[in-house]
């Protein structure tokens, strides 16, 4: 296989035969062949530590237990090792990552939402109607304002505001670990709905999101990443009763 890409690389970049290996990698700005079976048997690492118990991979990566150790007496003891039990390709693989808790296997509980795809109208337009619909607001709603963000240093966090007839009421940021922008935004939206509701006289919550994928997590079926806040988003807003999720930017 390396053989291979090396002569589509030099076959596709206008490069002399002495150009080093690395030089070409660069140019065409594909990694080398190991390191890009590396990232695959990583992405399948990270596969299965998102099955469920139940599934029969899950199970064949389970480690065997030992079988029983016979001692021959004729035999020294610093001679005897106990036999191992065969680490096969799969189980190999299951041993890149550390063990995690696995995502609970739920069934489709709300059905999904047909919502308008984010470029069917201009932003001016959708700043505009978003803006309308604030407006048509009573004064004892609450509307909390989630984002998520990742800084050039790789750091993932969170921040929330709550307003209140215009005006913020309520605010709150945070600091994730090893994390993608999705779940800061998922964080976000939890944190700022419990904030909203310690304040008092409320009617009514609305949750604002620009990130789709996370607002249609928060109203239907959880995804494995973050599975854990979503649930509890959705048990919280439940105990509360009047919270919506809604999918707009000023």
């Amino acid at each position: 296989m390396s053989k291979a890409l090396y002569t589509s690389l030099r076959a596709i970049l206008p490069v002399w035969r002495t150009t080093p290996t690395n030089l070409l990698h660069r140019e065409a700005g594909i990694p080398p062949v190991p390191l890009l079976l590396e990232a695959r048997r990583m992405a399948f690492a990270a596969r299965l530590k998102a099955l469920d118990e139940a599934h029969s991979l899950v199970q064949r990566t389970s480690r065997p237990k030992a079988p029983a150790v016979t001692v021959h007496k004729l035999i020294k003891l610093k001679y005897q090792k106990p036999p191992q039990p065969f680490r096969t390709r799969l189980r190999r693989a299951d041993e890149m990552l550390s063990s995690c808790r696995r995502p609970a296997l739920l069934q489709r509980g709300l059905a999904e939402e047909r919502t308008a795809p984010p470029q069917s109208a201009s932003k001016n337009e959708t700043a505009k109607k978003f803006r309308n619909w604030l407006q048509a607001l009573s004064p004892r709603t609450l509307v909390v304002y989630s984002d998520g963000s990742r800084s050039a240093e790789g750091q993932v966090g969170y921040g929330y505001a709550v307003h209140r007839d215009g005006s913020t009421v309520l605010s709150g940021k945070g600091r994730l670990g090893p994390a993608e922008v999705f779940d800061a935004e998922a964080r976000g939206a939890l944190e700022g709905l419990k904030a909203a509701l310690s304040h008092p006289e409320t009617d009514r919550i609305f949750v604002c999101l620009d990130n789709l994928a996370t607002a249609r997590c928060l109203r239907g079926t959880p995804s494995d990443s973050s599975q854990d806040v979503f649930l509890e988003f959705q048990s919280v807003a439940r105990q509360h009763g009047a919270v919506e999720v809604h999918y707009g930017r000023l």
